[in-house]
Order: C-alpha cells, then sequence, then structure tokens
C-alpha cells in the first residue's frame, strides 16, 4: 500500500497564512569538450560554406586570425567561437505560493495558490503553471463519529516552445556540429530583409538556431480538474465504513505553426486531447487489540469502480497556400484529420486481513479481484493477493524477560510475495479499420499493422522480499537491508513481424524477465546536541540484476531501441538492455603473437568488422548516495552525493561531434599531428605492425562514419559518475526577532542542484542525459539536450 498525505487544515497560531516565493536560474552543468584551435574546411584548408559540403566541418587550418573570405563574401579574422554560450540564455524560474489554514470549530480548512513562471536556455521558450487547491473537512454527530472530506484542485499550464530533442536540425544540437569559426551572432537578425531565413548557403536541411526559437512554434496548454469527496463513519471504537468519490479530468489543447522562409515547410497543426476518469470506491473495516489475549487484528473490504475516457482529435496542413496564414482551409492539399476515442472500466474488489500478537509480530494477507473491459470475457477477470509477516523481535525478548545487551536498541525482520496484475490499452483484442482521404479527398480504409490476439491475459508481476532493521546506542545508529526477486510474466509487447504477412507486429504475452538485488541504508545521528550542533548522516546501497529468462517461443530477442546499426535489445538468456553493434576488425587466430590487435588498412586505417555483436549492457553495477544535514541554531545544511558504478551508454552525439572535427578528441593538447595507429597490416607471410602515420581527419572519419554506420564499439562509454547532487542552506530567523515583526515563521534560504561532476567518463557528456526517455534503451545516448545546473533562493513567511 502506498499511502500519501496531503496537507489539511488545522488551528494555527496566528492569522494562518503562509507566503512563499523562489527564484531560481539555471545553466548548463556539463557540455561535450570541443576543440578551439581550429576553424572550418577540409584537410587543414580554409573553405567557405557555399563552396563543398565538406566545408560545414572543422577540419580546417589553425585558426590564428589570419583574414579568410567570410560566408557573406567579407574579409573576416579566422578564430573559434563558443556558439552555445553565444546562444543560450540562462533559465530563469519564478514560484509564488499563498496558503491559509486554520481550524472553525469543527471544520478545518486548507487552501492554497501557487504560480510559477519560467524561461528556458532555448531563446522563446517559456511555461507557466498555476495551480489552486480547496480543502475542508468537517466532524460532526454527537461524538463527531461523522467526518466528511472536500476537496478540489485546478491546475493550468501553458508551455510555449518546447525544445527538441535528438539529432534535429533545429535542435540546439546544431549549435554543437557548426564550423568552430562560424560566429552564430551574424544571424541573430533571423530573417533578411526580404523575409527570407538569414542563413549560410549550403547547409542543407540545418534551420538557423534564431530563426527555429521564433518562426517555428509550438504550444500546448492544458486545463486540469481534480475533486475528492469521503464520507466516514466511525460505527464504533473498532468499526469503521467510508465510501469515496473521485474525478480527475482535463483539456489539452496544442498547436504548431512553422513560418515560410526556411527549408522546413510553411505548415500549421492543431489538436486536443481530453481525459476524465472517475473512481467510487467503499471501505469497511473492523479492527481490534486484545482480541483474544495480547492477539488482535483487523480486517478491510471494500470495492472499486473506474472509468476512464479519453479522446484525441489532431489536425494538420502541410504546404499553406496563402504563406503565414495559418488556417486548415489554407492548405495545397486537404487537411489531414486524425480522431480516436478510448472507454475502458475496471471493476474491483479487495481486502486485508492482519493477525498481530502484542505489538510485535505481525501477519498481513490482502487480495484484489479486477474485471477489466480491456480483456476478452474468458480473461477479464484476474486476482492478485499478497502477504507479509514481520517480527520486532527486541520487543519480543523484553516480553519474555530476555534483557538485551544495552548497545542494541531495536530489531525487526520482515518478508513479504506480492502479486501485482495488468491489463492493457482499450481495443488491443480484435484486428480494427480506420477511414480516411487520399490526397484527392476521397475515402480510403485501411488495416492497423498490429495483429491482435483476442486469448491474451493480463500481465503478472510477482516480487518476494526479505529485510531486516536494526538500531543501536539509543537508536542514534541504525542499518536496513533488503532483498528481492521480482519476476515480470505474461507481459504484452507487440511482436516484429514478417511485412509481407500484411503486419508489422502481432500482439501477445510472453517473457518472464527477473529483477533481484539488495537495497542497504545506514543512518547515523553523529552529533545529536537539540540546543547546539546536530549532524545526521546517511548512506544508500542499491544492486540490481536484470536478467531475461525466457521471451516468446522461438524468439531470442526483443529490440528495445536504437537505430542503423546499434541497437539496445532484450536476448533470452542474457542480462536486459544487452548493446549491440559492430567492433574494429581484430586478428582472431589466437594462436598468433597479434591476437586481438586492431587490423588496419594498407593507408594504415582501422577497419570495420560488419559483424552486429554485443558491445556492451546498459545495466549498472550499483548506485550509491551520500546524505548529510547538519542543523545548528536555526541553520540547516544538507548535500547529497550520489553515484552509479557501471554500466554501458552507447554515444551518437561523439559520433557525430568527432567526424565533423568538431570534438577536442580530434585535435589532442590543441594540435593535429599525424599519428601511427596502434595495430598491424596484413603482409606477405602474415600480420606485422603498422608503421603508416595517419592524419587526424582521417582516422576519426574512418572510425565515425555517420548514422551510427562506422565503429559502434568506439563509442561505448564507462557510465560511472559520481556528483554532488545537491546542495541545501536554510536559516529559521529567531522566534524573538519574528516575532517584533508580528510574524510566526521566518526562513530564508538556497539550494543547488547538479552542484559538481565528480567523476565521469563521457567526455562532457552526463550519462543521465539518455535519449531514450520514452522507452528502455538507456544504453542509447543521441543529442538529449544538455543537464542542467539550477540554483534556487527561497523565502516563507507565516502570518
Amino acid at each position: 500500500v502506498i499511502m500519501i498525505t496531503t496537507k489539511t487544515g488545522k488551528r494555527s497560531k496566528g492569522l494562518g497564512i503562509t507566503f512563499t516565493s523562489s527564484f531560481g536560474t539555471e545553466s548548463i552543468f556539463i557540455r561535450p569538450e570541443l576543440q578551439n584551435t581550429f576553424g572550418q574546411g577540409w584537410s587543414g584548408v580554409y573553405g567557405k560554406a557555399t563552396v563543398s559540403p565538406n566545408n560545414l566541418n572543422s577540419w580546417g587550418p589553425e585558426a590564428n586570425g589570419q583574414m579568410v573570405e567570410n560566408w557573406n563574401g567579407q574579409q573576416v579574422p579566422l578564430r573559434t567561437y563558443n556558439n552555445v554560450d553565444a546562444f543560450l540564455d540562462n533559465a530563469t524560474t519564478q514560484n509564488y505560493g499563498l496558503s491559509f489554514q486554520q481550524q472553525f470549530g469543527g471544520t478545518s480548512l486548507y487552501s492554497s495558490f501557487n504560480h510559477l513562471q519560467a524561461n528556458g536556455m532555448v531563446p522563446n521558450n517559456k511555461l507557466k503553471r498555476t495551480n489552486i487547491t480547496l480543502r475542508a473537512i468537517s466532524r460532526f454527530g454527537a461524538k463527531e463519529q461523522f467526518s466528511l472530506e472536500n476537496k478540489i484542485q485546478y491546475g493550468n499550464t501553458a508551455a510555449f516552445n518546447r525544445p527538441l530533442g535528438g539529432r534535429d536540425v533545429s535542435n540546439v544540437f546544431t549549435l554543437y556540429l557548426l564550423p568552430r569559426s562560424l560566429d552564430i551572432r551574424d544571424f541573430s537578425d533571423a530573417t533578411t530583409p526580404l523575409g527570407k531565413m538569414l542563413w549560410f548557403e549550403g547547409a542543407g536541411s540545418q534551420v538557423n538556431p534564431y530563426w527555429n526559437s521564433l518562426y517555428r512554434q509550438n504550444e500546448d496548454q492544458r486545463d486540469r480538474f481534480t475533486m475528492h469527496s469521503q464520507l466516514r463513519y466511525n460505527i464504533t471504537s473498532w468499526l469503521t465504513a467510508e465510501v469515496k468519490a473521485g474525478a480527475d479530468q482535463y483539456t489539452t489543447n496544442s498547436e504548431y505553426r512553422t513560418y515560410a522562409g526556411s527549408p522546413a515547410a510553411n505548415n500549421f497543426g492543431m489538436g486536443k486531447f481530453t481525459f476524465r476518469e472517475t473512481n467510487f470506491s467503499s471501505l469497511v473495516t473492523a479492527r481490534k487489540e486484545n482480541l483474544f489475549g495480547k492477539w488482535g487484528g483487523g480486517i478491510s473490504v471494500g470495492g472499486n469502480l473506474m472509468d476512464q475516457q479519453s479522446s484525441n482529435l489532431s489536425n494538420g496542413v502541410g504546404e499553406l497556400v496563402v504563406p503565414n496564414l495559418f488556417s486548415l482551409n489554407n492548405g495545397t492539399s486537404p487537411a489531414t484529420v486524425t480522431q480516436q476515442m478510448f472507454h475502458k472500466k475496471i471493476n474491483s474488489l479487495y481486502g486485508n486481513f492482519q493477525i498481530s500478537y502484542d505489538d510485535f509480530f505481525f501477519i498481513d494477507a490482502t487480495w484484489r479481484n479486477d474485471w477489466t473491459s480491456t480483456l476478452s470475457k474468458d480473461n477479464r477477470s484476474f486476482f492478485y493477493p499478497s502477504v507479509s509477516t514481520s517480527l520486532v523481535y527486541t520487543d519480543m525478548l523484553r516480553e519474555f524477560g530476555t534483557s538485551l545487551p544495552h548497545w542494541l536498541s531495536y530489531g525487526k525482520i520482515r518478508a513479504s510475495y506480492a502479486q501485482v496484475g495488468n491489463d492493457l490499452r482499450p481495443y488491443q483484442l480484435y484486428n480494427t479499420y480506420y477511414i480516411g482521404r487520399d490526397p484527392n479527398g476521397n475515402t480510403t480504409a485501411g488495416r492497423n499493422p498490429v495483429l491482435f490476439n483476442p486469448n491474451v491475459k493480463n500481465e503478472l508481476i510477482k516480487t518476494l522480499e526479505f529485510g531486516t532493521e536494526m538500531r543501536f546506542i539509543g537508536n542514534r545508529i541504525g542499518f536496513d537491508v533488503e532483498f528481492y526477486k521480482t519476476n515480470a510474466t505474461n507481459q504484452l509487447i507487440d511482436l516484429p513481424m514478417d511485412p509481407q504477412s500484411g503486419y508489422s507486429a502481432r500482439k501477445i504475452n510472453a517473457g518472464n524477465i527477473q529483477n533481484k538485488g539488495v537495497e542497504i541504508v545506514v543512518d547515523g545521528r553523529v552529533i545529536d546536541n537539540p540546543k547546539g550542533l546536530s549532524w545526521t548522516t546517511s548512506i544508500n546501497y542499491s544492486y540490481n540484476e536484470n536478467r531475461v529468462l525466457e521471451l516468446a517461443d522461438g524468439v531470442k530477442n526483443y529490440n528495445l531501441g536504437g537505430y542503423d546499426d546499434v541497437s539496445v535489445q532484450a536476448v533470452a538468456g542474457g542480462y536486459y538492455g544487452d548493446i549491440f553493434g559492430t567492433r574494429f576488425n581484430r586478428v582472431k587466430d589466437e594462436k598468433s603473437p597479434y591476437f586481438g590487435q586492431i587490423i588496419l588498412d594498407a593507408n594504415g586505417l582501422p577497419t570495420r568488422d560488419g559483424e552486429i555483436v554485443k558491445i556492451g549492457n546498459q545495466q549498472s553495477k550499483g548506485l550509491l548516495g551520500i546524505m548529510n544535514n547538519f542543523s545548528y541554531k536555526g541553520l540547516e545544511l544538507g548535500f547529497l552525493i550520489d553515484g552509479r558504478i557501471g554500466g554501458d551508454i552507447f554515444s551518437a552525439t561523439h559520433v557525430a561531434l568527432q567526424a565533423t572535427g568538431v570534438s577536442a578528441v580530434t585535435a589532442p593538447n590543441g594540435r593535429r599531428d599525424d599519428f601511427v595507429v596502434a595495430g598491424v597490416v596484413a603482409g606477405s607471410g602474415g600480420f606485422v605492425p603498422n608503421t603508416k602515420a595517419v592524419s587526424q581527419q582521417n582516422y576519426w572519419r574512418a572510425v565515425s562514419t555517420a548514422n551510427n554506420l562506422g565503429v559502434s564499439e568506439a563509442y561505448i562509454y564507462d557510465a560511472t559518475s559520481y556528483r554532488l547532487r545537491n546542495v541545501i542552506l536554510n536559516y529559521n530567523l529567531p522566534q524573538s526577532f519574528v516575532s517584533k515583526l508580528k510574524l510566526q515563521n521566518l526562513k530564508v534560504g538556497v539550494s543547488c542542484n547538479n552542484v559538481w561532476m565528480i567523476k565521469s567518463n563521457m567526455g562532457g557528456i552526463d550519462p543521465e542525459s539518455v535519449y531514450a526517455t520514452g522507452s528502455n534503451a538507456t544504453g542509447f545516448e543521441n543529442a538529449a539536450l544538455p543537464t542542467t545546473r539550477a540554483f534556487l533562493f527561497n523565502l516563507s513567511v507565516s502570518f
């Protein structure tokens, strides 16, 4: 059970009003390491970007201020520029909150208002969010047996120009790939006097980032209401009954528009997504201690009716007839319309049973049965129970008269087994068709590409846990250790099929993916002086091993993400998240004195073994966190150090940076001397050591062929990293001072997130900035937006 406790009104000193405000600023945390010595061009020769696509690279001459012809024909000194800092701004956030809580007789009231306004690092990227909460709890009846709770929340979120991720020509990633001697500020006007995008010729499909931030717009706005009511009746001191009703509904309206004047199509689109979920539930609970001697227990029985509906309507037109007239009727072809509607219901019965003995021994059992509308009649009912037990053996031994060591304060052991069921999205049982229109406006019909199976069953996750907790020396030091094993079975996946079958995939139950590991927490009050200095610390370590025990019959692997020659897969019998790609061509004869060395071609350049093989795995060997908190007379200081140990990640960002000569590794120590690649070449009598020198350009172009078609092995990085995650400093002003201001409390503070990257192996790329945030392919990094360092200043005043 996950219990979430929200704020309720309570009797407060003074007016019960609290005002909070904060101001934050964000900048790039770490960034790829770029070379700052060589300008645009090819093979050491400068060339205008308008002459050849090769000149879009940074393989030109050393930039020493010599005069060259710029992209616009002007003579300028050749030097390198920091285009990332020149284009991006520091992001800012402002957050204001006002809350009121007070109790009037038998009614508690709580209300709050919060407003956030943020400006992103990318120019013209904005976010606004407003939340309002009202909550009231009333107790009534002869002995206040009844309680009635009502709560309503409203939220509005509006976003403008959300930045894109990945290696998209409209992304900030463009800034990294620009020739090092091209100054992005030359294009800050965004457009020419004729209204065309200001950009250099020969740029292909690249888009001026300034133009993109002004004239390639997207916006979305969401209005959300959540409502909750609960009536509770304390029938007796040991028997209660309650009924609840709740609703969550929101509407998101979105638009996108691209202006004329760039390689991107002048287009327009809009969409509307609505969602509503209602829940009605009831619960009867009986609980009594010392029911039979020292034996006590409780039982709960209840049910829930869930109804979920959503609809999605999107419209779009391609090229516009009248430029920049953003209307669905202004397309060169009829607007496309996509409409989807979903309706899902789940009816549930559930219960809980508990037995306890003298408050040191407990057994809990739960059960739940769901009936879902998304599965077939024969399979729509699924049952999942759980059972857990715990023993506070220190209390038990004391109860039985056993004397414990003075240093042992508390000891507990626990174990549990649980199952959790899960269904699937609506309308996945049977093959469906769709109605559309062709470019001429004629009605068309088609079949969805997934072959659905009416016999699929619910997913089932089984978890077994064992743990122990101990505390020592008056509860000042303690630890908690937990071992777990989880098996996800009957997973609902779309298994790829041969397209010649008429389907791209089929829906099946498959797989048994097992997670097992350990979590360890050690904490202590190192210094404990309520009137002076106090210091508490905790250390957390976790290790998880994720294995694919089986997939479907005849299926050995399932693709999780990636593209071209690089993919992240789940392979039967292996570890989840294996990374596949190509390797350097190496000597495979174990009897050869050169076994394992890279085979080079006649020019002294590495050769590529085209076989796709496993080259890494995304799983870490462990996660570590160290938290420390200090307090001294109203001053509070806390900081967290955390780390990821092991695991691999493929970096498509480094592929692009090195192929274009932008990366610092392409100019070691600011130089581009020829060098001899370690390896062997084929001779008349076998392999011989390589002695032929190659240029930096030829080497990196051989290794980092664009679109992940080079040597994948060269771009597998150790994802180990350690960082000072955050630092928080707060000061509660003394009451003697605060009372003179007619206030109840006054607190000021400052915090910083992503303070310091202590260790990383990825050349200025944060291992946490993975590309596949929407999937499980976390071992694949591809030009994700950089992570940020954030400073936050806050103020809290209570009246």
